[in-house]
């Protein structure tokens, strides 16, 4: 798996596309991420959101996904992408022993906001955390 950094003097991005089985590798593009730009302070938060967007995407959308990185003043943006038309939403838990379906309510706890943006081929979810 191969990612791109870009970075500019008020933003900085990294876009890689994660292949079915591979989820784990966006935890670790998002660790780095963070660490270059220096917000080791969102690491936990940021990778167990993005974890759970991209374990969507293999797991509900036509894969592969691809995942974004946004940092921008005040924020980081996590966008992952998926070739489904399906919109997620928070599932009602049926009990707490249930070891699925937990993913966007987790991404609506930890994230300031999140939605997801309709396109011709697709639909990407996005997660914004607070940088500061």
């Amino acid at each position: 798996m191969s990612y791109v950094f870009t970075t500019g003097p008020e933003t900085a991005e990294v876009t890689v596309e994660v292949p079915p089985g591979e989820a784990r590798q966006a935890r670790k593009v998002i660790a780095r991420a963070l660490t270059v730009w220096g917000l080791t302070h969102l690491t936990r938060s940021a990778v167990m959101v993005g974890h759970e967007l991209v374990a969507n995407a293999l797991r509900h959308g036509m894969p592969p996904a691809a995942l974004r990185l946004l940092r921008r003043d005040g924020a980081v943006v996590i966008e992952v992408g998926d070739g489904s038309p399906e919109l997620p939403r928070i599932a009602e838990i049926d009990n707490e022993t249930s070891t699925s379906g937990r993913g966007m309510f987790i991404v609506s706890r930890l994230a300031r906001s999140w939605g997801v943006r309709p396109l011709p081929t697709g639909k990407v979810v996005w997660a914004e955390l607070a940088s500061r």
